[in-house]
């Protein structure tokens, strides 16, 4: 184990607690294969999911893990007009299990979120049956200030490239 990855062990618990305080479970992986592998543990076969847009799946391996055909997989790229996007959205709200991370998420256990569309905001408020964050130590803050400074330099300039937006 590398320091840095010491020190994103020792920093887990306190966020853990302080997620439990605010009606979140936490957990914490060294390893994206260790978290993927909890998750989908805890998922039935054939149940439905659905995603909001973000590189952490794809990194971890989890996006690959929900592709994969054991599970109802509610994407809304398949869409081919406005109104089968607008269907899928509602069936997104209605999914077993809703995969997604958060821009920053302080020390306080604080989830912090800009939505270009809302739909990842709207369904962390409310809607599917469980909602699965994927949330790399990389997005881990002191405080709101610094969460707002967070996504502003580090992560809504590269998502608006990979989005291909004129911001």
């Amino acid at each position: 184990m590398n320091y840095k990855q010491e020190a994103f062990a020792k920093a887990a618990p306190a966020i853990i607690k302080n997620l439990q305080m605010r009606g979140m479970e936490g957990y914490y992986f060294a390893a994206s294969k260790d978290m993927v592998a909890s998750i989908l543990s805890m998922m039935p076969k054939g149940c439905s999911v659905s995603f909001g847009g973000s590189a952490s799946l794809t990194q971890s391996g989890m996006m690959e893990a929900l592709a994969s055909g054991a599970y109802t997989l509610i994407d809304r790229a398949t869409a081919k007009t406005d109104q089968e996007r607008r269907e899928i959205y509602a069936k997104t709200v209605m999914c077993d299990y809703y995969f997604c991370s958060t821009n920053a998420i302080t020390l306080q256990g604080e989830l912090v979120n800009i939505d270009g569309n809302g739909n990842r905001v709207a369904c962390l408020i409310q809607g599917p049956a469980h909602v699965m964050l994927i949330v790399g130590m990389n997005k881990i803050v002191k405080d709101m200030d610094c969460a707002i400074q967070r996504i502003r330099t580090q992560a809504c300039p590269p998502n608006a490239i990979r989005l291909h937006l004129q911001t």
